[in-house]
């Protein structure tokens, strides 16, 4: 991938001369106030630099890249708190930060967004719904990063006070932090490729500078041998304008997701790690239990901590939970969606007819079983229509198999629209289609076929190869059940094979019309127990009238009403 980088120098020179000034300052002037407000002023002008242009590349972001940096903003932003807190003490108060620091906890967990930045993983393509779930699993680690705080500094700060076991506790624990962050940001780095791996880069290096003054400064400040503006703020210094850099950087350059190997290592260790957190806590609480060194009123502190953290920790479980409950439910329904429909013209297909057709033909078989008394019986037939494109393979043999396959694609979606919402349009077979026709009437069953051969023929189909073709059909159809006084004599599966006889018989008749099959007035007036074998009644259903729609040919351009299509009777 290529990497185009537009060079500006004016955001460069201001965060170099800054770095710069404060160097000079260090080594040239003693401990003072003036110092130290140059110092906390440029540190707070510098973060507020990087939330800058954090915040203009997050809008002009798409997708999980949006997501990446907001996180980073998220981390800048609690970041660019904890300053402004000490720049209050020493610049607007003129006194020493106190220690314990009420802004330590959220300079403690301005890295944990950081973290959760590097889960979503932008320079990979994911899906959606993965990215929501991982929102659930960064909830639940900066939930146990910020119990971790509370767990081991918290004790010694509030509840049994001791300012050398905090500045002890608070060192080691924002050690292991920065350990974490600089592990999971090496492992992104190495796997990441072309702009990304430069951007993962940059972002490395800033925060090993980072981890490195902020950790030496911590211990100085132990020793009492750190002030604002001394030489320990320079490193500090180049941090931040490092990672204020790494937004203008990847402003400037072309940057989107690939779709690595299957080799390379999934982002699931994210869903790991907040699982092994959720783990972690009864083991907190066993070793606070254990621990009899400590004050009581600690121990207490930390296994009540623990409770609650469980509590909430399996409030947010249960909530995933339940959102992956409805993403499985909802890929199940997509499926079988998937499974029931033709890939190719988005109708239904074989597989939904025979998951389906038992229900339907029972419930008209439960109609005309009921009793006289229970109603009108109109609109209770099924109707089976298929459909074939006549001479579909000249198509195929002029125009070759793509145009083939979209004239069929617009074949279904003007069938589609000429039958009813209860009706079913259903893919066949190559260039042949099913109309199952619900909750219709037998007398009215040749104004369906009439709107179909009128929808197909009436307009040429225009295709984007730039052809306009004249594509007609015919039509078979017959009506089931076949007997109204003993619906369930003849099977669907014998009324579909008549449909197709009936197909056969409008393609012998010259094609381009419409041929239904229906019973004759004296079959519909047998009664039960008059029918023989099954190779009897078949014999006597074939006898069946048969009904032929033709569109009218004298215009170019045929009336689409379905007057305009003569029935003959035969």
């Amino acid at each position: 991938m290529g990497v185009r980088l537009i060079t500006k120098k004016k955001p460069w020179i201001f965060l170099g001369l800054l770095v710069f000034l404060n160097a000079a300052l260090s080594f040239s002037l003693p401990h003072c106030r003036t110092l130290t407000a140059i110092g906390d002023l440029s540190q707070c002008l510098l973060i507020s630099v990087a939330l800058v242009y954090l915040v203009r590349v997050t809008r002009g972001s798409e997708h999980r890249q949006r997501a990446f940096w907001t996180f980073f903003c998220f981390g800048f932003g609690l970041w660019l708190v904890v300053q402004c807190l000490w720049t209050f003490f020493e610049v607007w108060l003129s006194q020493d930060v106190p220690n314990p620091f009420v802004g330590d906890i959220a300079l403690f967990l301005h890295l944990v967004p950081m973290m959760a930045a590097l889960a979503v993983r932008p320079d990979r393509e994911r899906s959606e719904s993965g990215s929501q779930l991982g929102r659930f699993d960064f909830a639940m680690l900066l939930l146990w990063w910020f119990y971790l705080y509370l767990f081991v500094v918290i004790p010694w700060q509030y509840v049994s006070p001791d300012i050398s076991i905090y500045g002890r506790t608070f060192d080691l624990l924002y050690l292991l932090e920065h350990f974490v962050f600089l592990t999971c940001l090496t492992a992104v780095w190495l796997q990441s490729r072309g702009a990304w791996k430069i951007i993962y880069g940059h972002l490395l290096g800033a925060a090993t500078l980072y981890a490195g003054s902020s950790i030496a400064a911590s211990f100085a400040i132990d020793y009492h041998k750190y002030y604002t503006g001394s030489i320990y703020d320079i490193p500090l210094l180049s941090a931040m304008a490092w990672f204020a850099a790494v937004p203008i950087i990847a402003g400037r350059t072309t940057v989107k997701a690939e779709n690595l190997d299957a080799r390379t290592p999934s982002t699931a260790w994210i869903a790991t790690l907040a699982m092994l957190a959720t783990i972690s806590l009864p083991l907190m609480a066993a070793w606070a239990l254990s621990e009899s060194g400590t004050p009581p009123k600690v121990r207490y502190f930390r296994i009540a901590l623990t409770l609650l953290t469980m509590i909430a920790m399996a409030t947010v479980t249960w909530i995933k939970q339940r959102r992956l409950d409805k993403q499985l439910a909802q890929a199940y329904r997509d499926l079988r969606e998937d499974s029931l429909t033709d890939l190719l013209t988005g109708v239904r297909n074989r597989r939904f007819f025979t998951t389906t057709i038992d229900n339907d033909a029972k419930q008209a078989i439960r109609a005309y079983s009921a009793p006289a008394s229970s109603g009108s019986l109109r609109n209770q037939d099924l109707a089976f229509y298929l459909i074939d494109a006549d001479s579909f393979k000249d198509v195929n043999d002029r125009f070759g198999h793509d145009a083939g396959d979209e004239l069929l694609v617009q074949m279904a979606h003007r069938i589609a629209r000429a039958i009813r919402y209860s009706d079913v349009l259903i893919r066949w077979g190559g260039d042949e289609f099913l109309v199952l026709s619900r909750y219709t009437d037998r007398t009215d069953s040749v104004s369906l076929a009439a709107r179909v051969l009128s929808a197909l023929g009436d307009e040429p189909f225009r295709l984007t190869c730039g052809a306009s073709i004249r594509s007609t059909c015919s039509i078979g159809w017959a009506v089931f059940p076949w007997f109204v006084n003993q619906p369930d004599a003849v099977p669907y599966e014998e009324v579909l094979r008549l449909a197709d006889s009936a197909l056969y018989e409008a393609k012998k008749a010259g094609r381009n019309r419409g041929v239904g099959m229906l019973p004759t007035l004296e079959q519909l007036k047998i009664k039960a127990g008059e029918l023989g074998t099954k190779e009897a009644r078949l014999a006597e259903t074939l006898g069946a009238q048969m009904i032929t729609v033709e569109p009218q040919l004298a215009s170019d351009q045929p009336p689409s009403h379905p007057a305009a299509f003569h029935a003959h009777h035969s």
